[in-house]
């Protein structure tokens, strides 16, 4: 049928071609006014973003980018173009008639909508209830260490990062939220699923996250792995559908000592080694005006030392299957002579789909260590004599006893290399089903070889410092540790509810076993002589030991979210360790945490000055059982042999040389956490406020039995009580205007420590560096934190007879000697009046950051400190010989009135007992890292096929504000009971890179 026209006047045609006309004209007016504008998109890596919406402002008018973050657009010349991407920070930019502009967005850290690596998966953002602290891939590479746990050095509020030394290759000792076991405080790493002990394997640029996992709802998954915390690490995976891509990212430097120790010199030294002599009834023993400077002996032990990394990547994938593969060199030269580590990391992370329902993936690492240490010349070279020259006139070295000749000793101890062999990873499948069920099944593994190789020549330096038989020593060590772990996801939403159910059994098996052996009189010195056979039978010695454990896991956690305000946590885990005895083999770890949204509540719908508002609040127990293998077990050794009969033959036999205490159980922590997170003016403020309070109970420690026994351990009882409560605090400031954006963070943390319990008798633990009289500079007990400095407390120099009359003394002390304090008023002084002098644990952990970026360039700057901590100056004190002195003996008392502070010069005796005359404070602030790059236009660079281009200058360890005399404030490492004693640390490097970072 036909359709009848509405009937049309001739004044209503002339209307509609005028408006026709006017319509025509307006759009030739507009296409005047429109140019085309194109450009690229990258992440603040470098990488091309792929959808990323740019729309015209005020319109609904736009595109994305595509594959390669490219984008083409017609738009009003004076038009605001928005970019925006998920994760991002949306950027606005005035097209000003340009027809390129090129976009780097910066990461939005503060996305509600972003999701944080958890145990077992990921979660929400918004939804965590549990206190935990991320960490990027751009943050984790700024800094050029072989540690990729240095990283978190300042970063992270509640952890505290400390360097075990500045050797080569050294790792690091870290606490999360203080010290709450008197065994291993060490936390638990997770790689991509597997469970591990240490990170130091890794490669920094491998890694795209690091998550700090503290409270109870976080960590509880983890059962007693996660006692001490967690630092779950995911490495970099390529995604389905992307371009290939190969990278390159390069660096080489300089290192050099960052602060040398004040030692007297030659001229100085030969005063008061004859001022020692007087003082103890001698004759002087130099002419002092026969010396000059002398020899500074740190200038010959140590060297400006380059340090190197190079790492290429390959990553792309089609619909199927994905790959991510990097080849990684590392080279560092110390900064003490003969020190070196090496390291090459192959990684391969695959992806493979089998429909839409079954991925099977692995993440696989391959390493190759090379180390050789130092042979022990810094304490040398800190007591060697000024007064010597390193060799003598016929090239010979020179006798520099009572200590070695450091020279000699690098050319005759440091024939020394141990090389590792180790493979970790993990191969894991998904199975999809039934719409809401993820099935994961995953098998990790980690297997190590270690082999060590030593040999000394024959030499002599002086009687003192000589070597009559050449030896060998060769050691080999292997591990090897799998882990089985079965999960079951369920995740549903619908309407207001948001749920998720885990649950899952996990097992884990170690073993190790160390084999080592030695011989002597070897025919020769040649390299290729250098094995056991060579030596003489007779010399040979050996060892062999070995240990293993196991554990069976049940877990479960539930996560549930409404109206995405209310927030509920639940999780429980079941784990039963082969450390203990069948009696008390299993422990239950549960935990419940709650969390409240503000932010979605009405009221603060329509306001734009708080951004974000959630409170948050957890408790739970998790358990340790971090003691020795063997502790649940007796142990029965060998080679206990003895002569018998009248032919006295040597019968070879066995006994029980350890006790075990079968019914030792778990130890338990209990945490509570309430915690504030917050942000203002669109998220450009965030941060996030915590108060924890931790409590271990049953601390497994040694009790004492009598010597008639004949067992070689204290057996293990459950019986001390730890706490450690605190505050974090973690702030950000990120704002992008423009092509120009800044950023500035800080997070800090407190740490109160204190014993609660010892056991039976309460009595005191000791432990730190042997002091004069047996003593030793650290103890524990009751009421206090764990490992204070304990010792006397000065009160000047005895000046004269009469003051010594009248005040209370030990017995020995003359004029010149330290005056100790009558603490306890007796009028005697003896070990009852020593007092706590201080702790090695800081009151204050902090770190700050800052960082501008514009156009093509960028800075930024890290620094961390810590405040309130003391260090221990225990290679001050130990002088069993003349040695060197520091100038702080310069102004010692030397008669009436010189010195109140110093005591007259001697070696040993009343003034080297453990005082605080050798604590000193340790409190500093340094600039970890600081770096300047630019990135190249990528117009420039698409002519020679490169995505992006930047290079970059750096500085690490630039300066430390502290008014610790050693080498370095930060003294790591050691057992929790004796810390923060330096009895002559490797120096710490300052080092100085430039390097590159590009994308094919």
């Amino acid at each position: 049928m036909r359709k009848l026209l509405p009937r049309v006047n001739c004044i209503q045609h002339i209307r509609l071609l005028l408006v026709a006309l006017f319509l025509v004209m307006g759009q030739v007016a507009n296409a005047q006014n429109q140019v085309q504008v194109q450009g690229t998109i990258l992440d603040s890596t470098g990488e091309p973003l792929p959808g990323v919406n740019v729309v015209i402002k005020g319109t609904t008018s736009g595109t994305v980018s595509d594959l390669d973050g490219k984008y083409s657009l017609n738009t009003p010349s004076d038009a605001v173009l928005i970019f925006s991407f998920v994760g991002f920070m949306s950027q606005e930019i005035p097209v000003n008639n340009q027809t390129e502009i090129n976009v780097t967005l910066a990461d939005d850290t503060a996305d509600l909508d972003e999701f944080i690596v958890v145990g077992y998966g990921l979660q929400r953002k918004s939804d965590l209830t549990g206190s935990i602290s991320s960490l990027k891939s751009e943050e984790i590479n700024r800094l050029p260490v072989s540690d990729v746990s240095q990283s978190l050095q300042g970063r992270v509020s509640g952890v505290q990062v400390t360097s075990n030394s500045g050797a080569p290759g050294a790792g690091t000792t870290i606490r999360i939220r203080g010290v709450g076991t008197l065994n291993n405080s060490n936390p638990l790493f997770v790689v991509d699923g597997m469970l591990l002990d240490d990170i130091d394997f890794l490669n920094p640029n491998d890694v795209e996250s690091m998550e700090v996992l503290k409270d109870a709802s976080a960590t509880a998954i983890y059962g007693s792995r996660g006692a001490n915390g967690v630092v779950i690490v995911t490495t970099k995976q390529a995604s389905f559908g992307t371009k290939g891509k190969i990278s390159i990212d390069a660096y080489t430097g300089i290192q050099q000592v960052a602060k040398r120790i004040d030692l007297v010199n030659g001229r100085q030294f030969a005063e008061l080694a004859n001022e020692l002599e007087q003082n103890v009834g001698n004759e002087p023993l130099y002419n002092v005006e026969d010396y000059g400077v002398g020899t500074d002996w740190q200038d010959l032990i140590f060297r400006n030392a380059p340090v190197s990394s190079v790492n290429l990547g390959a990553s792309g994938g089609n619909a199927n299957t994905n790959y991510n593969l990097s080849v990684n060199y590392f080279d560092q030269k110390g900064v003490v002579k003969e020190s070196e580590f090496e390291r090459l990391t192959i990684r391969l992370n695959n992806q493979y789909k089998f429909g839409d329902a079954v991925t099977f993936g692995h993440n696989l690492s391959f390493i190759y260590f090379n180390q050789q240490n130092e042979p022990g010349v810094v304490g040398n070279a800190y007591r060697a004599y000024p007064i010597f020259d390193p060799r003598n006139p016929d090239g010979t070295y020179t006798n520099t006893a009572p200590v070695g000749n450091p020279l000699a000793q690098f050319e005759y101890n440091s024939n020394n290399q141990t090389n590792d062999y180790r493979s970790v990873g993990n191969f894991f499948m998904d199975v999809k089903f039934l719409k809401n069920f993820t099935f994961r099944s995953n098998f990790g593994v980690d297997l190590a070889f270690r082999d060590s190789k030593s040999f000394t020549p024959v030499f002599f330096v002086s009687p003192t410092q000589q070597n009559l038989e050449n030896s060998v020593s060769v050691n080999t060590g292997r591990t090897r540790n799998f882990l089985w772990e079965n999960t079951l996801n369920y995740t549903k939403e619908w309407d207001d509810h948001r749920l998720n159910l885990l649950g899952g059994i996990t097992t884990q098996s170690f073993y190790q076993e160390f084999l080592g052996g030695a011989r002597r009189n070897l025919p020769g010195e040649d390299p290729s002589l250098w094995y056991l056979n060579a030596g003489e039978l007779t010399s040979q010695t050996n060892s062999n030991s070995a240990g293993d454990w196991s554990m069976l896991s049940f877990l479960f956690r539930a996560n549930y979210t409404y109206k995405d305000k209310f927030l509920v946590t639940g999780t429980f885990r079941r784990d039963g360790s082969s450390r203990f005895g069948r009696e008390s083999r299993y422990g239950n770890f549960p935990s419940i945490a709650l969390g409240y949204r503000l932010i979605e509540e009405g009221f603060l719908q329509n306001q734009t000055f708080l951004s974000n508002l959630k409170i948050r609040g957890s408790w739970g127990i998790i358990g340790n059982d971090k003691i020795a293998f063997y502790e649940g077990r007796p142990v029965v050794t060998g080679n206990e042999n003895a002569v018998f009969g009248e032919n006295e033959e040597l019968i070879y036999g066995a006994t029980l040389t350890r006790l075990a205490n079968p019914f030792i159980q778990w130890e338990e922590t209990v945490t509570s956490n309430i915690g504030l997170e917050f942000g203002f003016f669109d998220d450009k403020l965030t941060g996030e406020l915590d108060y924890y309070y931790r409590r271990t109970n049953d601390i497994l420690v040694g009790v004492p039995i009598p010597a008639y026994v004949g067992a070689s351990n204290n057996p293990i009882v459950n019986a001390a009580s730890v706490e450690n409560r605190g505050i974090d605090l973690s702030l950000n400031w990120r704002e992008q205007k423009g092509e120009f954006g800044y950023n500035f963070g800080i997070v800090a943390s407190t740490v109160n420590n204190k014993v609660l319990d010892i056991g039976e008798g309460n009595e005191a633990i000791f432990g730190g560096a042997v002091g004069i009289s047996g003593l030793l500079g650290a103890r524990t007990i009751v009421g206090e934190s764990i490992g204070h400095y304990f010792g006397y407390k000065t009160a000047g120099v005895f000046q004269n007879a009469e003051q010594l009359a009248n005040t209370p003394k030990r017995g020995p002390e003359v004029a010149g000697d330290l005056i100790f304090e009558d603490t306890n008023g007796d009028g005697v002084i003896n070990n009852n009046d020593r007092v706590i002098l201080g702790s090695p644990i800081p009151d204050l952990v902090f770190g700050f950051n800052l960082g501008f970026n514009y156009k093509g360039f960028d800075f930024g700057a890290d620094f961390n400190g810590t405040v309130g901590n003391e260090v221990y100056n225990s290679k001050k004190q130990v002088r069993f010989n003349t040695y060197n002195f520091e100038t702080s003996f310069l102004d010692r008392w030397t008669g009436e009135g010189t010195s109140n502070s110093e005591p007259r010069v001697t070696n040993g005796g009343h003034n080297y007992e453990v005082s605080d005359r050798f604590i000193e404070d340790g409190s500093f602030l340094r600039l970890r890292n600081i770096q300047i790059g630019y990135s190249f236009p990528t117009v420039a660079l698409e002519r020679i096929k490169l995505q992006n281009f930047r290079v970059y200058v750096s500085g690490t360890n630039v300066f430390t504000i502290s008014d610790y005399s050693g080498y370095t404030p930060e003294i790591g490492g050691g057992n929790v009971l004796g810390t923060g004693f330096d009895s002559g640390i490797y120096p710490i490097a300052r080092t100085f890179n430039v390097g590159i970072s590009a994308n094919f």
